[in-house]
C-alpha cells in the first residue's frame, strides 16, 4: 500500500471510532493503532516526516513559550 491509501484507510477507521457499539470502537481503536504503526514505518522508509519542516518549526517554537 501507499501512503495515501493508509492514511486514507486510517481515516476510516478513526471515523469508525464513533460508532455507538463498544465493540467497534474497540476494534476501530485497534484498526487504527495498525495503521498507524505501518504509516510511521512506511514515513521512516521513504524519508518522510510526519509533518512539514515549517510546521515542526512552529511546535518547537511554541515549547518555549
Amino acid at each position: 500500500m501507499d501512503l495515501n491509501h493508509l492514511l486514507y484507510h486510517h481515516q476510516l477507521s478513526l471515523m469508525g471510532n464513533a460508532s455507538d457499539d463498544a465493540a467497534s470502537r474497540v476494534n476501530a481503536s485497534r484498526l487504527a493503532s495498525h495503521y498507524q504503526r505501518r504509516i510511521d514505518r512506511l514515513r521512516h522508509q521513504l524519508g518522510a516526516l510526519a509533518y512539514p519542516k515549517w510546521y515542526r518549526a512552529g511546535l518547537l517554537s511554541g515549547l518555549g513559550s
